[in-house]
């Protein structure tokens, strides 16, 4: 098998996550036969790939998590060990993804330059205000970013050159990102793993994501709870706890009437499709993929209107529900009108799916999927006249 491409994933994050399934469905897409991927991780159930070369990385516990300072740079120095471990077990490394951001994917930054392959940086939220991210921004070979991130791409890159004057600044931050070297994304799901549809003949409320503070389970957790028993639909909440981790986090499972638990479980799109509400609480959540999945299951999603990716997409009573931000009286109100009528859970619901259909893998991921190649669009066209 020619394998003339050896692509390497690195992946410190020790709980799965939105990005991690995006990064799961670019990988997806490569073409096996020119391609060797290798996928270096801390946490192995995260990337069920066919022909993929899963190495788990090691996290221990005495490791510092600290996002800042010399326990930082220390982390960061014991990830690129496994680099170097990499290069001399598995062969030469043409081209290294970060799968989370500059800050996460350090390592690859700083073994750059004794290994010599391209960087393909993926970027699924804010980036850190510092100037070695800005850094890494300018020499990674291509940045693909989702568009929430943009503000903080600005920010990051204005400290590479503070010491020039503002005028300066902005001309050198406009002239990088004016280049192909940036580049926007949405995410999309392929048609294999296009979700379960789900059901209409009972109202079900569902909420997926990590116990992160910032994806606001406790909302929902208080707007539950302030709700008569009677008034209640069955609520079934599907968590993940995130390990070794700086970030508060919500204290569950909690014990509340009408609750099923489940944690990280196996059969998640299973039980997606046995209810028909979706709640996403999240704080300015930069994508969402868990509602991209909602809709594309039919259900009747519920969303803050906080200007977020999918409050500018969705349009209330057309295609979801929406209520004010961590307002719990608001979401109990739109919760309300869901659980007392299924035909506008179904209403909603198909408009959202057919909306979803405009995000497909194969189309929104093809410039990622070029760039882990060293492939580009120009050279796919002349390909596809040939053949």
């Amino acid at each position: 098998m020619n394998t003339s491409n050896h692509i390497l994933v690195l992946d410190p994050i020790t709980y799965t996550g939105g990005s991690k399934i995006a990064t799961r469905e670019m990988l997806d897409l490569l073409n096996r036969k020119n391609n060797k991927i290798t996928v270096l991780t801390a946490n192995p159930r995260s990337w069920l790939l066919r022909s993929v070369n899963i190495i788990k990385m090691s996290h221990p516990n005495w490791l510092p998590i600290s996002e800042y300072g010399k326990s930082y740079w220390f982390r960061q120095l014991y990830f690129c060990l496994w680099l170097l471990y990499i290069r001399l077990f598995y062969g030469k490394i043409d081209v290294a993804v970060g799968a989370s951001g500059p800050g996460i994917d350090m390592p690859i930054y700083m073994m750059k330059w004794f290994f010599g392959y391209q960087i393909t940086q993926l970027i699924h939220g804010p980036v850190g205000l510092s100037r070695s991210i800005g850094l890494c921004l300018c020499h990674a070979e291509h940045v693909f970013y989702l568009q929430s991130a943009y503000p903080s791409l600005l920010a990051a890159l204005k400290q590479v050159w503070r010491k020039e004057i503002a005028s300066v600044q902005i001309e050198k931050q406009e002239q990088l990102l004016a280049t192909h070297h940036f580049e926007p994304f949405v995410n999309g799901i392929s048609e294999k793993n296009r979700p379960t549809p789900c059901q209409y003949q009972s109202p079900q409320l569902f909420w997926a994501a990590s116990l992160l503070k910032w994806k606001g389970l406790d909302l929902l957790l208080d707007t539950i709870e302030a709700t008569n028993l009677e008034l209640r639909a069955p609520t079934t909440i599907c968590y993940l706890i995130p390990e070794n981790n700086a970030l508060p986090t919500t204290q569950a499972p909690r014990h509340i009437e009408g609750i099923t638990w489940h944690h990280q479980p196996e059969n998640l799109d299973t039980l997606r499709s046995e209810a028909n509400i979706f709640v996403s609480t999240s704080h300015q959540e930069p994508f969402g993929l868990s509602i991209l999945e909602a809709l594309m299951a039919g259900m009747c999603v519920v969303i803050p209107s906080d200007g977020a990716f999918w409050d500018l997409i969705l349009t209330h009573n057309k295609n979801c529900l929406k209520y004010k931000p961590n307002d719990m009286s608001s979401l109990q109100h739109q919760l309300s009108i869901a659980n007392g009528n299924l035909n506008l859970i179904t209403q909603l619901g198909q408009s959202g799916a057919h909306l979803s259909q405009g995000y497909q893998a194969e189309k929104c991921y093809l410039p990622i999927k070029l760039a882990m190649e060293k492939r580009s669009i120009t050279s796919l066209a002349l390909n596809e006249v040939k053949q």
